[in-house]
């Protein structure tokens, strides 16, 4: 491997080891015992929990009796959500950065690429201050390792080494051969393996690669832990040599989101005042939008005081839009349901849920009218639910049940509804109206009687099933009643009484 002052690409990794705990704001000092499980194991416990004997994959139940610590469930969402926000704020330091998250054991954390940055900043030590400066400041614990790659970063966190700044790749790697080769958490069966055969540490990996080749490592363990073996030692998978070609590292690309505000002169105490601003707006969202070639199902509207009282109103639409004339409608009539809690001082238009603008493939359509016909549709759908409420507006949907009622059910207008019915439905006769359940009929003594007299006129068409949970058995018959109405009518066998389920149109 060659030696040089300083390697092509330096990498430092950012390790939380408490991220579990900073994700649910637990304080780390708390003199309480605290546990945080994930199916109902320990994955995280405070110095108080661990003094009394709980540890790292212990069941709850045998922490519980020996700590009687308290306990919460790990939320996945908010890790990846503080990663996220990790990661916006660090682009401040360096465009190279990547998400590390551990799928065998709770340790998570951020790669950075620094090689590129080091000039601005002062050199290596300056930038590892700046770093720690930082996370200090949000009281996150962190632990930090500085490789030659990521992987090899990664590792080298589980240990403490002082940063001085003039570290070399052959320093690096001397550092990594002294590791356990328990810390390849992701890969449990080869360390295992590995164990079995008497390697203790990556010196032990190292000495083997050198004796043999890397190619007898990937027919035993497989080529992805042979890929991470070369990302850590920083040797080419094929030549068994320093790599003479680097992959191009991924350039971080912080999430884009439309944040605008008006501040007025003077207190807005009337709705009809704020038409002109929310129009201003929307126009200026949907420039962003068009720029990026993007469009959004929702919008969110602040509406703030001088004395920071808030009100959040959201705005959803089922097609997602990138010009402004429906949000514009749909805000006014969202305006129109209420008064103003207060006189606003500041209008606030948010957008975050974005995303790229579909590309949807067309038939070549002379007739426009078609086309403007299916808009004005989805605008009068949106300007009702927003009026009315979205349980009011629905479409059906075809539900597979023997049980007629049941065949169908209410799904919101920009679902895919199911339409393809079964042969046994396609050939028989079916109402086009069907009652939401079965109305009982009066049988008297000149027939059946449902607000008028029936006759059968065909069937039976025997239904039955359900048997899971209440059987049913039906007998269907098409009925006429005496003033020329037809019906679909159905005898219960297991209740012995006759029902209307539906009128032909």
């Amino acid at each position: 491997m060659r030696a040089t002052s300083r390697p092509d690409r330096l990498w430092l990794a950012l390790r939380l080891p408490d991220l579990p705990a900073h994700a649910l704001a637990i304080d780390l000092h708390h003199d309480a015992a605290l546990a945080i499980l994930e199916q109902r194991h320990v994955i995280w416990a405070n110095a108080a929990a661990i003094a009394r004997g709980v540890v790292q994959g212990m069941d709850a139940s045998t922490a519980q009796l020996l700590s009687g610590c308290i306990h919460q469930e790990r939320n996945l969402g908010h890790e990846h959500k503080l990663l996220a926000e990790l990661s916006a704020q660090l682009y401040a330091f360096t465009p190279y950065i990547e998400t590390y998250t551990s799928k065998q054991v709770p340790q998570s954390g951020l790669l950075l690429e620094i090689s590129s940055c080091l000039m601005l900043f002062g050199g290596v030590h300056a930038f590892v201050e700046k770093v720690l400066q930082f996370f200090a400041a949000k009281n996150l614990i962190l632990a930090i390792g500085l490789a030659h790659s990521a992987q090899a970063a990664w590792l080298l966190s589980f240990v403490h080494y002082d940063i001085h700044g003039n570290e070399s790749k052959p320093v690096f790697v001397e550092r990594l051969q002294q590791l356990p080769i328990q810390l390849l958490h992701d890969y449990p069966a080869q360390v295992d393996t590995l164990e079995k055969t008497g390697f203790i540490t990556f010196g032990d990996i190292a000495r083997q690669i050198a004796a043999q080749s890397i190619s007898s490592i990937k027919k035993r363990f497989g080529q992805e832990f042979a890929k991470t073996l070369c990302d850590i030692f920083g040797i080419d998978q094929d030549f068994q040599q320093s790599s003479l070609f680097e992959k191009p590292v991924v350039m971080y690309k912080p999430q884009e989101f439309f944040n605008e505000e008006i501040q007025f002169e003077y207190p807005i105490h009337q709705i009809d005042q704020l038409q002109v601003p929310v129009e201003h707006l929307l126009q200026q969202l949907a420039d962003f939008l068009r720029k990026r070639q993007w469009e959004t199902h929702q919008i969110e509207w602040t509406l703030a005081d001088i004395y920071h009282s808030k009100e959040v109103m959201a705005i959803y639409a089922d097609t997602a839009q990138s010009h402004w004339q429906l949000f514009f409608d749909l805000t006014l009539i969202q305006l129109e349901n209420r008064d103003l809690p207060f006189e606003v001082d500041t209008l606030t238009l948010s957008c975050r849920n974005i995303q790229p603008i579909q590309t949807h493939s067309q038939l070549l359509e002379f007739d426009s009218r078609r086309k403007h016909n299916s808009q004005a549709f989805t605008t009068t759908a949106a300007k009702l639910k927003a009026r009315l409420g979205d349980a009011c507006i629905y479409k059906l949907s075809y539900r597979d049940s023997y049980i007629p009622e049941e065949s169908n059910q209410l799904i919101a207008l920009n679902q895919p509804s199911n339409q393809k019915l079964p042969d046994r439905h396609l050939a028989s006769l079916r109402p086009c109206w069907l009652f939401k359940s079965p109305i009982e009929i009066e049988v008297r003594k000149r027939g059946l009687y449902w607000r008028g007299y029936l006759t059968l006129l065909s069937g039976p068409e025997r239904l039955q099933g359900n048997w899971w949970k209440a059987p049913s058995a039906r007998d269907y018959f098409l009925a006429q009643r005496n003033d020329y109405v037809r019906l679909w009518v159905f005898r219960d066998l297991h209740k012995k009484q006759w029902f209307v389920q539906g009128i032909y149109g």
